[in-house]
């Protein structure tokens, strides 16, 4: 891998966790959503036909999100909260804020807040083009059922 190209993916990705960072903190009416903070294109000959995708996830408190799959590599840094990510065919992994969490290319999962609700950086390497989720509550990326 190239080192610039590592440098830039790096750089990208403490840009969104310092800007979730300073997003205030969620209140008992938070709002459950996604908000993109940045959408770039990676270099073709570092990786063909990706793009970086960072979001801010928040979950109100006491919400579940629907199970879904995403066509990338999926890394998280939880900002705060009680989050945690049930995913098929794996231990649930449970977010503490300060630390960072790593979902693998089309693995099936859906994110759970507690009272605290939940702020989540999240960092995709992603199929450029492709829709940002696929719903999906009864099959696996794979078409297993559930």
């Amino acid at each position: 891998m190239n080192r610039r190209h590592l440098a830039t993916v790096s750089s990208v990705f403490v840009a969104g966790a310092l800007f979730g960072a300073a997003i205030p903190v969620l209140g008992d009416s938070a709002p459950t959503g996604v908000t993109n903070l940045l959408t770039a294109t990676l270099t073709p000959e570092f990786t063909p036909d990706r793009e970086v995708l960072i979001d801010l996830v928040e979950i109100a408190p006491n919400r579940k999100l629907d199970w879904h799959w995403h066509p990338g590599e999926e890394f998280h840094y939880y900002l705060d909260g009680d989050p945690v990510i049930e995913l098929d065919d794996a231990p649930p992994i449970v977010g503490r804020p300060g630390t960072v969490g790593h979902i693998a290319f089309k693995q099936r999962h859906k994110a759970t807040a507690g009272d605290k609700g939940a702020r989540i950086i999240v960092f995709r390497v992603h199929t450029k083009g492709a829709p940002w989720r696929y719903l999906d509550e009864t099959k696996d990326p794979k078409g297993r059922s559930q």
